[in-house]
């Protein structure tokens, strides 16, 4: 009778931890299906291994929501989904949100295309550029290096406390916060704002 009694209590504890152990299963996996949207949020490096294209990282990422919508909305759909390789300091949500709302109605609207593209050439450089690229030619250049862009304009990149910073030509300067999103055709390195080149 001891024995059937120990055996039932052995069955009710292995099954209470199979269960366990299935639950602890799920929220993992879930944690993680929530992450594939957050990829600029959520620290993912080039580590990860990543067979999407720029395009489509900056379409399913919400912390690309703004940058998104011109993105659609003009060539660099195309663009950022072919075979060429770019690197793109891409602006998150925030950085658009400082933008004044004149400027930021102008950089949405298809009628102010020439605009547009400007500001979007900005902040694009042909070929892929990794964080390490950059702070290796940040010291060479004794502390700073200018980047030619897409447009032919020049940001200066420079480092502040271990962090790279981005300069424009009205002298706006802007933190890189993730680096290292890699794409199957080039790089993301997201900014906390958006640069403008000068007129």
């Amino acid at each position: 009778m001891k024995i059937n009694s120990l055996f039932n209590v052995f069955a009710f504890i292995l099954i209470i931890t199979f269960v366990s152990c299935q639950n602890l299963v799920v929220k993992k996996e879930d944690r993680t299906l929530e992450n594939d949207k957050l990829i600029a949020q959520a620290n993912v490096g080039s580590k990860e291994t990543n067979v999407s294209t720029i395009n489509e990282l900056i379409s399913y990422d919400i912390a690309f929501t703004e940058l998104n919508k011109i993105v659609q909305s003009s060539e660099y759909a195309e663009k950022f989904s072919g075979q060429k390789s770019y690197t793109v300091f891409a602006p998150l949500n925030g950085a658009f949100k400082k933008l004044p709302k004149e400027t930021k109605d102008k950089l949405m609207s298809s009628e102010n295309k020439d605009d547009m593209t400007s500001i979007m050439n900005y902040h694009i450089i042909p070929g892929t550029i990794n964080e390490q690229d950059i702070i290796k030619a940040i010291n060479e250049g004794g502390g700073s290096v200018k980047l030619r862009t897409l447009g032919g304009t020049k940001l200066i990149a420079s480092r502040k406390r271990g962090k790279i910073y981005l300069i424009d030509k009205n002298g706006n300067s802007g933190r890189l916060m993730t680096t290292d999103i890699e794409a199957t055709n080039g790089m993301i390195h997201t900014l906390e704002t958006v640069m403008m080149p000068r007129k």
